[in-house]
């Protein structure tokens, strides 16, 4: 009898098996990764501002890479971090629904889609 891995299972990825704990752990890097992304592109979409609103623009970046992280460690399983999160993720969604009605941009729009899946599956038991 053939006892081969099935290739279609999150754990081939290193996901947990959980569907909804997967989605939870890939929506908590790409936060983190777009905050990243937010933190370098700042000299790209700000080359001419001063230096004070070039650190503001990163620091928000700076800021969704915590939020991130904070939740990559609430999903393995780190119970100050489920805590804590429960604390940040809405706030992270109102601090972006905020930017959302200033700034129509497709980043803003995605920050804030993925902040508020990060908030439900936070919530949730």
């Amino acid at each position: 009898m053939h006892s081969a891995r099935n290739p279609f299972t999150l754990d081939v990825f290193g996901l947990p098996a959980d569907p909804l704990t997967a989605l939870d752990l890939v929506l908590s890097a790409a936060l983190t990764a777009g905050g990243v992304g937010h933190i370098l592109l700042t000299p790209v979409f700000y080359p001419d501002e001063t230096a004070l609103n070039q650190v503001w623009f990163a620091g928000s970046g700076l800021g969704l890479a915590v939020l991130g992280l904070l939740n990559i460690a609430r999903v393995r399983g780190d119970t100050h971090a489920r805590g804590f999160s429960k604390l940040a993720n809405p706030a992270g969604t109102v601090f972006l629904g905020v930017a959302a009605t200033q700034s129509r941009s497709s980043q803003t729009l995605a920050g804030l889609i993925l902040s508020t899946a990060l908030t439900a599956l936070s919530l949730r038991a």
